[in-house]
C-alpha cells in the first residue's frame, strides 16, 4: 500500500473490554494487515496480505492451534462474508486499549474483504491487561450486545483465570464462527446483502463495554471446581441405563455445573473435563443443542452409544457411555480421541476403529467420516 485509507466518519465504537492478569510469558496474538506500510511503528505494522488472518508475535498460540484458526476463518469469510481478524499486543506503550482498536479498525478497513463491509477485530493487549472485542454495523443483528457480554463473561474470563489464553482465543474464534453459521442457518441474514446505508469500515452496533478485574490467576485449570453439595452426588453419580445417564448429563449442563470429580464421569473424562475450563456458554450451547432431540440408545454388552437420527445437518454428535461397577458413565477414553469438529461445528469421525462402531452398523461414512443412514 502506498498510504493509509481513513474513514472520515466518526470514530469506532468498540466494544467489550475484559480486563486480565498476565504472567510474565503472555505474549501477543497479532493480526494480519494490508493496510499502510509503517515500519517505523511497532504499534501498527503492516496487515499481511493473502489468506491469513492471525500472526502470533509473540508464541502465545501454539501452531496446530494457529492454523486451525486461519483455517476457520477463511472458511468463515468464504461462507458467511463475515471478516473476523484478531490481534494481541505485548504492549499499547501507554495508549488506551479504545483509541487503539478504533484505529486499527479503521487504518486496517476490518471488512474489506467482505461485500457489506462486515467486520470483527479482537484485541489483546497483554501489559495493559485488557480485551475489546469491535463489531462493524453491518454485523449488529449478528453479534449482539447480549452475545458480545456472553463471550466476555462466559468465555473469554474462565479462559483467562485459568491462564489458557492462547486456548481462550481460539475458543472465542470458534464461539464467534459458530454463532454466523448459526443464524445463517436460521436465516438472520443474505451473506450475499450489501448494505449501503452505513459509513465503511466503522464499528459499532452492537456491544457493550466493562471491565472485569480477574485478582486469582492459576497456574491451570483447578482440579475440582465448584463441587456441588453432597446431597447431590449421588444424583449426578453413575446411572443405572445409559438413558438416566445421558439425562443426568444433560442436566448438569442445564444447571451449568462444573464439578468435574462427579461420578457420572469415569477417570478419563474427569481428566479430560480438567484440561480446559467448562465455560457457561459451552454448557448452554450444549444443552440447547440436544433439548428437545429425543435419542436413539444403541447399547451392547456394557457400553451404549446415544445417537440422534434427525441430525441432517451433523450438529449432535453421538456420545459414549460405559458400565462400570457402579453404573453407566460418560466414557472420556474414546470421545474425545474419535470425534472431532469442522468450522461449521459439524462433527465427523477421524477413526472408524474403535469400540463402540457397533451402534453404526447401518451408516454409511464418505472419506472425510461423516456418516448418513439410509433414511437420511
Amino acid at each position: 500500500a502506498t498510504g493509509c485509507k481513513r474513514s472520515a466518519s466518526s470514530p469506532v465504537e468498540s466494544l467489550n473490554m475484559v480486563g486480565l492478569r498476565w504472567l510474565p510469558w503472555l505474549g501477543v496474538v497479532a493480526l494480519v494487515w494490508t493496510g499502510c506500510a509503517r515500519p517505523e511503528d511497532p504499534l501498527r505494522p503492516d496487515r499481511p496480505p493473502g489468506d491469513s488472518f492471525v500472526l502470533d508475535r509473540a508464541g502465545l498460540v501454539h501452531s496446530q492451534s494457529l492454523d486451525r484458526m486461519n483455517q476457520t476463518l477463511e472458511a468463515l469469510l468464504r461462507e458467511t462474508d463475515i471478516e473476523i481478524l484478531a490481534v494481541s499486543m505485548p504492549s499499547l506503550e501507554g495508549q488506551a486499549i479504545g483509541s487503539f482498536t478504533e484505529e486499527l479498525f479503521e487504518d486496517w478497513e476490518v471488512g474489506e474483504r467482505t461485500r457489506a463491509n462486515r467486520g470483527v477485530l479482537l484485541v489483546v493487549a497483554a501489559k495493559e491487561e485488557r480485551v475489546r472485542l469491535a463489531v462493524s454495523y453491518d454485523l449488529e443483528d449478528i453479534f449482539t450486545d447480549t452475545f458480545i457480554s456472553v463471550i466476555e463473561h462466559e468465555q473469554l474470563v474462565p479462559y483467562f483465570e485459568s491462564n489458557m489464553v492462547g486456548e481462550g482465543v481460539e475458543a472465542t474464534v470458534e464461539l464467534l464462527a459458530r454463532r454466523a453459521y448459526e443464524k445463517i442457518r436460521g436465516q438472520a441474514y443474505d451473506p450475499l446483502e450489501a448494505r449501503s446505508d452505513v459509513g465503511r469500515y466503522r464499528a459499532g452496533g452492537a456491544g457493550v463495554e466493562t471491565e472485569v478485574d480477574l485478582d486469582n490467576l492459576d497456574s491451570g485449570p483447578p482440579a475440582v471446581a465448584e463441587q456441588v453439595d453432597a446431597s447431590l452426588a449421588g444424583y449426578f453419580g453413575p446411572q443405572p441405563t445409559p438413558g438416566e445417564a445421558w439425562a443426568r448429563f444433560l442436566e448438569i449442563n442445564r444447571r451449568l455445573i462444573k464439578d468435574t470429580s462427579l461420578g457420572l464421569y469415569d477417570e478419563a473424562t474427569q481428566a479430560h473435563l480438567r484440561k480446559r475450563p467448562n465455560t457457561d456458554a459451552g454448557q448452554k450451547h450444549l444443552a440447547n443443542l440436544y433439548d428437545g432431540h429425543s435419542p436413539m440408545i444403541r447399547p451392547q454388552g456394557d457400553r451404549a452409544v446415544i445417537l440422534f437420527l434427525d441430525d441432517l445437518d451433523h450438529l449432535r454428535a453421538p456420545w459414549f457411555f460405559h458400565r462400570g461397577v457402579d453404573g453407566w458413565q460418560l466414557d472420556g477414553s474414546v470421545l474425545p480421541n474419535v470425534i472431532v469438529y469442522n468450522h461449521r461445528n459439524q462433527w465427523r469421525f477421524k477413526s472408524l476403529d474403535h469400540p463402540y462402531m457397533f451402534a453404526f452398523d447401518d451408516y454409511v461414512f464418505d472419506q472425510h467420516g461423516f456418516g448418513t443412514t439410509p433414511d437420511q
